[in-house]
Order: C-alpha cells, then sequence, then structure tokens
C-alpha cells in the first residue's frame, strides 16, 4: 500500500491516540468501568478473604502468562492501582509478547485489598489481552496485504478497540458521534437512493468522514459514482458488506479504472470489507485490494488470554 494511501487510512479508521490514560476522558472511563465491577464484586464484604486473612497483612503478587501471546491493559490496569495506593512494577508492557510462565507485573500491598481487586483485574487483562493477541495472529497471517480493525460489536467499547490496537489493528470508529456511516437502514428509510444519502452526509458539518455500506456491484457503482461527483474536502470509503472475495475484487478493479480515467481529480475513495470474514478466508479477503478489513469476532467473542494471579 503506498505511502500516501496509508495515511489516508490511519486518517479515517484509527483513533487510537485517544485511547490512553494520558488521555482525562479515557482515563475516566476506564476507572469507571474497573470501579463499577468491583461494586458488584462488593469488594467491601468479601466474606470468604476477611474471614481469613488478617486486616493488616501485607503480601507480594505476581500476575503470570499461562499461555503465549501480546500482553494489554497494563496501562488500563497501572492506572487503576495508582488510584488506590497500591504498589506495583511492571514487568511487561502493553505490545510485548510474552511466553507462558513469564511474570508480567508485580503487586505489593495489604493482602485483603489485592485479593478483593483480583478477578477484576485478571478480566480486564485477560479479555484485552485476547483481543491484542487475536489481532496480532491475524496481522501476521495476512503478512500485511491490509489492515484489520474492530467493529462497534464490542461488550466494553473504548477498552476493547484498545486492545485491537495494542495487537497491531485499527479501531474503526469510536462511536456514533466519530464519522458517518450509511448502512442498509439509513438506504432504507431514504427508499434506496444512494446518492440522495451521500449528498446528506456530505452537507454534515460534524465530521470529514463518509463511509457507504453496499452489499452488490450495482450499489457499489452507484455510491463510487455519486462520490466522484461530490466536491468536497471530506474523506469518502466504500464498505462492501458480506460479498465475496472475488466479487470485491473485480469491482474495485472497475473503480479505479473508472477514477484514472477521469483527468485532473484526485479524489481517492477507501475500501472495507465485513462480514462473514474469518480466520479462514481472511488472506483471500487481504488480496482484494481493500484498506481495511473490520471484523466483529474480534471483540464480541474473542477467547480470553489464560493468566493468573499468584502469592509467593
Amino acid at each position: 500500500m503506498a505511502k500516501e494511501r496509508t495515511k489516508l487510512v490511519l486518517k479515517f479508521w484509527d483513533r487510537s491516540k485517544y485511547l490512553s490514560t494520558n488521555n482525562k476522558k479515557y482515563r475516566n472511563y476506564v476507572e469507571k468501568i474497573i470501579n463499577e465491577k468491583l461494586k458488584e464484586d462488593k469488594i467491601n464484604n468479601d466474606i470468604t478473604t476477611n474471614s481469613l486473612i488478617n486486616r493488616n497483612k501485607k503480601i507480594k503478587a505476581f500476575i503470570i502468562a499461562k499461555q503465549n501471546g501480546i500482553i494489554a491493559g497494563i496501562e488500563e490496569v497501572s492506572s487503576f492501582l495508582k488510584t488506590k495506593n497500591i504498589k506495583f512494577k511492571i514487568i511487561k508492557n502493553d505490545v510485548i509478547f510474552v511466553y507462558k510462565k513469564n511474570i508480567i507485573i508485580e503487586i505489593y500491598g495489604n493482602a485483603r485489598k489485592i485479593l478483593s481487586y483480583e478477578r477484576t483485574l485478571l478480566n480486564i487483562l485477560q479479555r484485552m489481552s485476547g483481543i491484542a493477541t487475536l489481532a496480532y495472529s491475524l496481522k501476521i497471517l495476512i503478512k500485511n496485504n491490509c489492515f484489520i480493525s474492530g467493529t462497534r460489536k464490542t461488550l466494553f467499547p473504548l477498552i476493547d478497540k484498545k486492545a485491537v490496537s495494542v495487537g497491531g489493528g485499527l479501531t474503526h470508529r469510536l462511536n456514533l458521534n466519530d464519522s458517518i456511516l450509511i448502512k442498509d437502514n439509513h438506504l432504507k428509510l431514504l427508499n434506496g437512493n444512494i446518492k440522495k444519502a451521500l449528498k446528506l452526509a456530505n452537507k454534515s458539518n460534524k465530521t470529514k468522514y463518509v463511509e457507504i455500506e453496499v452489499k452488490n456491484e450495482k450499489e457499489t457503482l452507484e455510491a463510487a459514482m455519486a462520490i466522484k461527483k461530490i466536491k468536497s474536502k471530506k474523506m469518502f470509503a466504500i464498505m462492501f458488506d458480506n460479498m465475496e472475495a472475488s466479487m470485491i475484487k473485480t469491482i474495485i478493479i472497475k473503480i479505479n479504472n473508472i477514477l484514472k480515467n477521469k483527468t485532473n481529480d484526485k479524489k481517492i475513495i477507501l475500501f472495507e470489507a465485513s462480514g462473514n470474514i474469518n480466520e479462514k478466508n481472511i488472506l483471500k479477503y487481504s488480496k482484494t485490494g481493500v484498506d481495511v478489513i473490520s471484523l466483529g469476532f474480534l471483540t464480541h467473542s474473542v477467547k480470553a488470554f489464560d493468566m493468573s494471579l499468584e502469592i509467593r
């Protein structure tokens, strides 16, 4: 992929710069989620720990990997531990590939506190590391033919998208206010008028990113011609929804030929593939000419990364 096109793809589909605890909004979001989960767990009424462990007992605990993969969630867990005045030492940072039995983080402090936080902190680390590991493995599988990204099919939207980015994927839009994505139900309410939908989207002053979902060659070519005629500084993308890889490849060639034949016009249309794409067929889709492949299963049904907290 050409460097200029790569820059456009990152502008359109990557918001990872906002997903850092250095960003106050994201930090508050993470702390809110963790505190809500701790409240649900009734950590102040842990009858097992409170019955067995002296309230002043100090311990040293280790979170240890029980499989190989990419670690994610260290930044989020560290930020939380700081708010609770619990000492810790990071052994493996986010993005690092770890091996089974590697120590990820050391935690020191009150035994009751650490044991009451254990399950919630592990849940965050296991989920995020599971997502990051899957994203990383898919990126390796497609050999950088294109980018991969998550979708809004998530349990914890911003945390899940952060995990995708740690694994080398793109975030896609963070929320409904991020960018315009015209889907099939929007088109149904406009009687299937693709040209009208794109014109209305172009009038919005809320975002410079406009994408439209299509499901066949006719809709794709109609969308491409409509985008071509729009005079705008906005960026446009077409999403191929539940379409065969061979069809997508053929259509992209046709669209690129159309764009090339228009002189003195440098408008670029970006391409996304989505729907029914998995580990078995993603390599084929990555070779169609699309810029990004979005994958719901990255976040909605990911397998948790195996790790545990051990006291020594």
